[in-house]
């Protein structure tokens, strides 16, 4: 019988799982105390008590449970996971919250009901219903419904949200219920991603519904429109789709900017934004300045900026400045984000002097370029550690939030590499459980520079437990 633990996420939320450390859901939860995509904290910002959302694919109910305790106990969530053993910790997991708001239904969703075999991996996230007969892997038979049988079996309607994450199977859930994503409009949260895959021909597949695909932008929690032709960051996994009611609405609540909402925000936010090049070039100080890193170099930036040399780097500051602004339109906020994402770019590109890279990193994680943020913080990294010395004349934007509100004190420079390794570690990989016994050196010096978070903490003792290594 397999030993199970309860853990317990940031909002609250009891998760079941196996009590193992070589299991990617339980590893990452005892690390980060949640799950690791951003979408989950967009979903628990969006929702609201009393809507109703659908989980296909809900394994031990990460996000189930969460927007669960979102919707609250006026509203509802159809989890579907049909693998046994998965599906009975979710149910130990819904009784641990008292959540008699969740629907478990033991079932996989495709294209027309019966039974199917569902592969049994040792990680339950990647369990999929197999449809070669001839394969050898560990199945169990599960039954089969669709989404448009569970519409009239559970009287759907005004259903909110819907996620999908089915390894591999979207494409039939599709065909099974073209009737429900015709007569109802939720927002769909489906998995572009699987494996090394990226599942490109599904953006076609629900455009063919109606539903236009957007992707989160997680500096700002907004949702703007998906450009397949751009370079696609390489840690994107889900995208968002919508009919344009659901967009209207989404785009009135200021979390959702659509084509046309872009577009027409016009010259009157360009000139908001001075991305012709009238903002203020001090803008950033409004907030930079307060904080404890910038009260403490204040007087150096003063001399840097009056020397000359510098203005593009305070004007993408001061871009990014605004983004943060939430007494901005959304519109504005998101093309100041844009703005200031690529003026850093550019500038890095010519010249990635003092702590340039630290700000393209913070940016480009919040724009949603990991990719860049990852590259910029590894190449400052070695710039670092090679010269033994950080150039902190410039002014900067701290690699990672948390460090907004450290004081430096007297080691500046140890502060500074200590933002550069946090925020490497935690966004070079989705998990220490992916980068296993590499990340062991990057976390003993976190710990040794004294400014490492408690999830720094957590990842090394995690990594000498997994690794049988002494504390």
């Amino acid at each position: 019988m397999t030993n199970t633990t309860s853990l317990t996420l940031l909002d609250g939320v009891r998760i079941v799982t196996p009590d193992s450390l070589e299991l990617i859901t339980p590893y990452v939860l005892r690390e980060q105390q949640d799950w690791f995509e951003d979408e989950i904290k967009f979903l628990r910002h969006l929702l609201k008590p009393g809507q109703k959302v659908i989980d296909i694919g809900a394994n031990y109910g990460v996000y189930a449970l969460c927007m669960a305790k979102a919707v609250g106990s006026t509203g509802h969530v159809w989890a579907f996971e049909p693998s046994s053993s998965t599906a009975s910790l979710l149910a130990e997991g819904i009784a641990a919250n008292s959540f008699a708001q969740v629907t478990l239904v033991q079932s996989a969703l495709s294209s027309a009901s019966g039974t199917a075999r569902l592969s049994r991996s040792p990680h339950s996230e990647l369990n999929a219903l197999v449809h070669d007969l001839s394969a050898t892997t560990e199945t169990e038979t599960v039954s089969l419904v669709t989404l448009d049988e569970c519409l009239e079996t559970y009287c759907w309607q005004d259903i909110e949200v819907i996620k999908i994450d089915a390894e591999g199977e979207e494409a039939n859930i599709l065909k099974g219920g073209e009737r429900f994503f015709a007569q109802l409009s939720p927002l769909v949260q489906y998995e572009i991603k699987a494996g090394p895959d990226l599942h490109m021909h599904l953006i076609e597949a629900f455009a063919a519904l109606g539903y236009t695909s957007y992707r989160l932008v997680p500096g700002l929690d907004l949702l703007v429109p998906f450009d397949p032709e751009a370079q696609i960051d390489g840690f994107l996994l889900n995208l968002f789709c919508c009919k344009p009611d659901r967009a209207a609405r989404l785009a009135a609540r200021g979390v959702l900017l659509d084509s046309a909402g872009l577009e027409t925000a016009g010259e009157p936010i360009r000139e908001l934004l001075g991305i012709d090049g009238s903002l203020d070039v001090h803008y950033w100080q409004h907030a930079i300045i307060g904080l404890p890193y910038g009260t403490q170099l204040a007087n150096e930036w003063e001399v840097t900026m009056n020397s000359g040399g510098s203005e593009e780097v305070a004007h993408a500051l001061s871009l990014y400045t605004l983004s943060r602004d939430s007494s901005l339109p959304a519109s504005a906020r998101f093309l100041a984000l844009e703005a200031s994402f690529r003026c850093l770019e550019t500038l890095c590109g010519q010249q990635a002097s003092h702590l340039r890279l630290a700000s393209l990193a913070r940016v480009a994680r919040d724009y949603g370029s990991r990719s860049l943020a990852v590259n910029a913080l590894a190449q400052l990294c070695t710039t670092i550690l090679q010269q033994q010395q950080v150039d902190t004349s410039e002014p900067f934007l701290a690699p990672g939030e948390r460090f907004d509100s450290i004081v430096p004190g007297e080691v500046i420079g140890d502060w500074v590499l200590a933002a550069v390794l946090e925020e490497l570690e935690r966004l070079s990989s989705f998990s220490s459980f992916y980068t296993g016994a590499s990340a062991l050196q990057r976390l003993h010096i976190i710990r040794e520079l004294g400014f490492g978070s408690s999830e720094m903490a957590r990842r090394l003792s995690l990594l000498q437990e997994r690794l049988g290594l002494p504390a």
